[in-house]
């Protein structure tokens, strides 16, 4: 009997047809009803200066968005990577957010991932000096790296007649650009070039919403729990691999250009190591606590925080890059765990 609806093309068409739009009213049309995925458009919210607009131009034509996704989906894995590292802050903090699109057209969310979702790069890696050098030439910041060199566009001017016309186009269904704003702005970009507009647009993205490390405070006397525990140790290396091994390579030996080694005697750019205290702490804060630890790191650094991890998660990571260390230091690979380091005094 089920066959049978197999000879009925019609019948099946319409069945089939009824079943994939219920799926998609489901997955798609109701999670939008849900107030927590929204973000209320404030006055405060600007849109794009005609500098990032124009990087936004840049990046539809160059095919950039073919690569790249916009959105952090509401996804344990995903949201994880991106996590603020203080419960205490509203979920928005978290993932990507309707809100955050209010004046965006066309969307830019893609859906293709061969390179890194760029949604929050704003907040991640925050530096022009860095995405300008990696525009031009990718693999001098990440060895790994498919991604081609746009080394051309800093020798390409822009028309800021062009990108007032986009403007007043925009103003037109909703974005708030003023006659006023639009003839300031593109005054302004008289001998910039594309290259400058790219890395503007990069700097814009995923800044509306406050996704700094929060309220992660260090305190460099915490001695590690589970420093000789060898369960934790264990599973610490099972969670390096999962979260950390991408950009400190599967050692803990780093990746040049990328991220720095984890089991050397220099930390945060400067000789002489720190307590596991310091390890945790950024593991949880992210780069953002590299003020409290007085210590700069490397200079266009931006390591994500990773606070959705439990306190024993992160303890276990260290405990496990703790070990790495002492086998890099003793060239093997069969000793037992090191103890755990001494904290130092003075919070130094």
């Amino acid at each position: 009997m089920a066959g049978a609806i197999y000879k009925k093309p019609v019948a099946f068409a319409l069945m089939a047809t009824a079943a994939i739009l219920a799926g998609t009213f489901v997955m798609m049309v109701l999670p939008m009803f849900r107030a927590e995925m929204h973000v209320k458009v404030s006055p405060d919210m600007k849109p794009l200066s005609a500098l990032e607009l124009a990087g936004r131009d840049i990046y539809q034509r160059e095919g950039c968005v073919n690569c790249h996704t916009q959105t952090v989906r509401p996804l344990p894995s995903e949201v994880a990577r991106y996590y603020n590292g203080d419960p205490a802050k509203p979920v928005s903090a978290k993932y990507s957010l309707a809100g955050e699109f209010a004046y965006d057209h066309p969307f830019l969310w893609g859906s293709k991932r061969t390179g890194p979702d760029l949604a929050f790069e704003g907040w991640i890696k925050p530096s022009a000096t860095w995405h300008r050098a990696h525009y031009k030439d990718p693999q001098s910041k990440v060895p790994r790296s498919n991604m081609p060199s746009y080394a051309f566009i800093e020798k390409a001017a822009l028309d800021p007649a062009a990108v007032a016309a986009n403007m007043r186009a925009l103003s037109k269904v909703g974005v708030p650009y003023s006659a006023a704003m639009i003839a300031e702005q593109t005054a302004a970009l008289a001998g910039r070039t594309e290259m400058d507009a790219l890395v503007a647009y990069t700097l814009s993205l995923g800044r509306y919403v406050d996704r700094s490390a929060g309220g992660v405070q260090v305190d460099l006397a915490e001695v590690n729990p589970l420093a000789n525990d060898v369960a934790a140790t264990k599973k610490g290396h099972e969670l390096y691999l999962a979260n950390c091994a991408a950009c400190h390579a599967d050692e803990g030996e780093g990746t040049e250009g990328v991220a720095p080694s984890l089991i050397d005697a220099r930390f945060l750019e400067q000789d002489g190591d720190l307590p596991d205290a310091a390890y945790f702490a950024l593991i949880k804060g992210g780069s953002d606590v590299k003020g409290q630890l007085g210590r700069p790191g490397m200079k266009d650094g931006g390591m994500p925080a990773f606070g959705a991890l439990s306190d024993d998660d992160a303890w276990s990571i260290v405990a496990w890059l703790r070990v790495q260390s002492h086998h890099e230091k003793t060239e093997g690979h069969d000793m037992p765990p090191a103890p755990a380091p001494v904290p130092a005094k003075g919070g130094k």
